[in-house]
């Protein structure tokens, strides 16, 4: 996994982002909770980058709510501000994510064929990031199925790996993108089912 050695640290200022003072007993808590963060980082958003950024909005959160309610540093131990750290954390962390899962509407399905089908480098990259914005939106299992599909596994190759039948995975996975298509629907615009 991570290791505070090899993984970049985030990049612990004295101050926040709006150029407040942040406060200096929580810079040990956050080097304590630093493997950690990345870690759970890494489950949640399946890649570990933005964690030096979280732990710097958890860091000048945490600073925040202590200045406001006038607590003098080093009054709380290490337990207590290493336990409101990863508080901060997790909510920074789950706004992310769920930032991450916004979808944007971009048209009707035709559009979006039409998106798809496009040779530029720059419109092949913003599919991509839709891509992968939409396949968050997915369960477990229809991710799983999905990603089989991409490397090339044939529907029955799935059902053997899942144990179950090649029109059960079928359903499932068609039930799911049918859903997230009528989910993400333009009002007003005829839809193919």
């Amino acid at each position: 996994m991570t290791s505070s050695n090899s993984a970049r640290q985030w990049w612990d200022r004295d101050v926040d982002a709006k150029g407040r003072q942040l406060r200096s007993d929580l810079r040990p808590a956050a080097h304590e909770i630093w493997d950690w963060a990345c870690n759970t980082t890494q489950s949640r958003l399946g890649d570990n980058t933005a964690a030096a950024e979280l732990m710097d909005l958890a860091i000048a959160q945490a600073s925040a709510y202590l200045d406001k309610n006038g607590i003098p540093l080093n009054s709380h131990s290490s337990a207590h501000l290493t336990s409101l750290l990863r508080r901060c954390f997790k909510r920074v962390l789950h706004r992310h994510a769920q930032k991450l899962t916004r979808v944007e509407l971009v048209g009707s399905s035709l559009e979006l064929s039409d998106l798809a089908a496009d040779r530029t480098w720059s419109r092949q990259i913003d599919a991509r990031v839709d891509f992968e914005r939409m396949i968050l939106l997915l369960s477990e299992k229809c991710r799983t199925i999905l990603t089989l599909r991409d490397a090339g596994y044939e529907w029955q190759e799935i059902a053997n790996l899942l144990g179950t039948t090649v029109s059960a995975v079928k359903k499932r996975f068609f039930r799911e993108i049918r859903e997230l298509h009528l989910r993400f629907r333009i009002p007003g615009k005829p839809s193919k089912t």
